[in-house]
């Protein structure tokens, strides 16, 4: 056999033995972006089963820590996983993946995520954590607001034009305002409503883009894609 024939056989066989069986079973790359998939019902037994089993650490970071930020195919591939050393290192990524600057030390992201826990909890608490609570959900997923209207005693609401006209007597109520949300829009109002008095208002959407009806199902479509209903006006 000449040396060229067998350095051509020794390079297929290299590549041959470096690539894993087709048939081999792996769960999913910690590393990895996660995509969408369809969960056997094997898979989602296991899922549950490993939620109850998580480290208390793990569980709080799953289930409090990013439960507003995370996506419902991450959270299925970290319930996926089998090591702690694999969900240390998904956390890694999740937190690289939202990075401004993966490249730095400090994580930006994390950070001011962290940072809006915290203001949420010192802020918005009212017999339950203020993460829990519709302001500390809106805030921590959407930052501060750039305009905040408060009526901590509720009153009388000239309703605008577009709202049917008219007045009526109100709640507590607050309303918050971003000019601007990324894949959101524009203009966006959310009225938090206090019907219990108990300082805690409830989070209900208003006009929102401009047009009014746009923002009101994107809210809706948003809110019910993540377990959420929107509180309305009594």
């Amino acid at each position: 056999m000449s040396r060229v024939a067998r350095t051509l056989l020794a390079s297929a066989f290299s590549i041959f033995i470096a690539l894993p069986s087709s048939g081999a079973q792996q769960g999913p790359d910690p590393a990895a972006a996660p995509t969408p998939q369809k969960l056997t019902k094997d898979t989602k037994k296991k899922m549950r089963r490993t939620l109850k089993e998580l480290d208390s650490s793990y569980r709080q970071w799953l289930s409090e820590d990013v439960t507003y930020i995370i996506s419902p195919d991450e959270r299925n591939a970290f319930l996926q996983l089998d090591t702690n050393e694999e969900r240390e290192q998904f956390i890694e990524q999740f937190w690289l993946r939202r990075s401004s600057n993966p490249d730095l030390p400090e994580n930006d992201f994390k950070e001011e995520h962290y940072r809006r826990i915290a203001y949420a909890n010192e802020h918005f608490a009212s017999g339950i954590p203020g993460w829990k609570t519709d302001r500390g959900r809106m805030y921590i997923m959407w930052g501060p607001a750039d305009e905040v209207e408060s009526h901590p005693t509720g009153g009388t609401y000239d309703r605008p034009m577009e709202e049917g006209g008219g007045s009526t007597t109100t709640y507590p109520w607050e309303t918050w305002r971003w000019r601007y949300l990324e894949d959101i829009g524009e203009n966006i109002i959310i009225e938090f409503v206090d019907p219990s008095g108990s300082g805690e208002p409830d989070g209900i959407d208003r006009d929102g883009v401009e047009g009014g009806s746009i923002f009101a199902l994107r809210w809706h479509d948003y809110a019910e894609s993540h377990g959420w209903h929107a509180s309305q006006h009594e």
